[in-house]
């Protein structure tokens, strides 16, 4: 029953059962959607067997759940529904998978300190080594990325190379200069996307782009920029009579006001961006922000789902200074969500990556990171380390929007 069942979890399928049933528009229903997707994608891409069984019972059952909540009056009685033989059977009995999650988390929970203790052989890049990791290679940034969550750094990566650097290698020929200037050293950048809404969806952009003979001029308010104090350079996001496009203001510009927010996170400050008849200079073509900030957004969700891995594993380091001699269901779902989290961020910044994997990843790694280390702060008591690893995984979880935003991102990504 549940490999037929299993077959059906899939985003065609799924969509296919709620359009059936007119549940489609429903809010509450779209986020079960979301977050069942990134819970089946992770288990597919887990080694550990204990964990992966748990994991696949989980979103078998959640499945099932989620199957009877769409089918709502045509889940007691066939009344000609053409999706109801798809799922009926699981839906009906969504214990059959809870008993086969529960004994492999079990298992996980026997085995739970030998695989936190695992993490401790773990190496992490040196802080001096991070700027050319990152740019010299894909895969690169990722080990940067989780190094810089692991240490908790206030170096700006995240909005140098995270954000500003990828935009730029996004858009290919025309960011090499100032690419270029941001590998050497040179030149530290950010980007600002988002505004009122805290969405860095392109859509929401309401500061404007004036020309002005060859060059540009802005004016509107940016909000929550990372490092903008510090950047030489600044990408800004701003609407021409032609749609969405970015452009590139130097920290000295006239017109341009600069003030730090009330931020929960002292290691990453976050600024408003001011404009006010801001010289700028267009960066690619007029208009092409739109897929331009997805594609950026694509890479600097993956590259934040490694800064909350390296999260994770530090808050296990703490976890593991305690007695784990007698791991409990907590301790063990610390490692059911580290094994969640490196999987959708494994898939992410895989050079096969499927379409939402990076929306996955971010849903999925801040999920799991904000669950660790509010579990963590919670066991240290007063630690001023906890608590700093929460306010990081709080504030990272909803940088780019979180759950107000990020489920449905998800859904758009996967074209639903």
């Amino acid at each position: 029953m549940d490999l037929t069942f299993e077959d059906a979890l899939t985003a065609d399928k799924l969509t296919a059962l709620m359009r059936s049933t007119w549940t489609w528009d429903d809010r509450a229903l779209r986020r079960d959607l979301s977050s069942l997707l990134v819970d089946v994608a992770a288990a597919n891409g887990v080694t550990d067997e204990a964990i992966a069984r748990t994991l696949r019972a989980r979103s078998l059952a959640a499945g099932a759940r989620f199957a009877a909540d769409v089918l709502g009056p045509h889940l007691i009685a066939d009344a000609g529904s053409a999706r109801r033989h798809e799922f009926v059977a699981a839906a009906i009995d969504p214990t059959a998978f809870d008993r086969a999650g529960t004994a492999a988390h079990g298992e996980v929970r026997s085995r739970t300190t030998d695989y936190l203790s695992t993490l401790s052989e773990a190496e992490y890049a040196e802080e001096s080594t991070w700027l050319k990791l990152a740019t010299a290679q894909d895969a690169g940034l990722g080990t940067a990325m989780r190094a810089y969550g692991y240490s908790l750094s206030t170096t700006p990566l995240l909005s140098n190379i995270g954000l500003a650097w990828q935009s730029l290698r996004a858009l290919g020929a025309d960011g090499t200069e100032y690419r270029e200037r941001i590998e050497s050293g040179e030149l530290r950048a950010t980007l600002a996307g988002a505004e009122h809404s805290g969405s860095w969806d392109p859509t929401l952009v309401r500061t404007k782009a004036e020309p002005n003979g060859e060059r540009w001029r802005l004016a509107g308010t940016k909000l929550f920029v990372p490092d903008a104090a510090g950047a030489d350079l600044i990408l800004i996001v701003a609407r021409s009579i032609a749609g969405p496009s970015l452009y590139a203001v130097d920290a000295d510009a006239t017109g341009l006001s600069i003030t730090e927010l009330d931020s929960i996170d002292a290691t990453r400050p976050l600024f408003r961006v001011e404009l006010n008849d801001t010289p700028a200079v267009l960066l690619g073509k007029e208009g092409r922000g739109g897929a331009l900030m997805q594609t950026t957004m694509d890479a600097a969700m993956t590259a934040l789902a490694g800064e909350q891995v390296g999260l994770i594993e530090r808050a296990i380091a703490i976890l593991r200074r305690r007695d784990l001699g007698n791991a409990g269901p907590d301790l063990a779902q610390v490692a059911l969500d580290h094994a969640t989290a490196v999987s959708l961020w494994m898939q992410a910044q895989s050079a096969d990556a499927e379409a939402g994997s990076a929306a996955m990843a971010h849903i999925g790694c801040s999920t799991a990171s904000l669950r660790v280390a509010s579990l963590t702060a919670e066991l240290a008591g007063d630690s001023d380390n906890a608590a700093a690893i929460l306010r990081r995984a709080l504030a990272s979880s909803l940088l780019f929007g979180g759950p107000a935003v990020f489920y449905e991102r998800l859904l758009d990504r996967l074209g639903i």
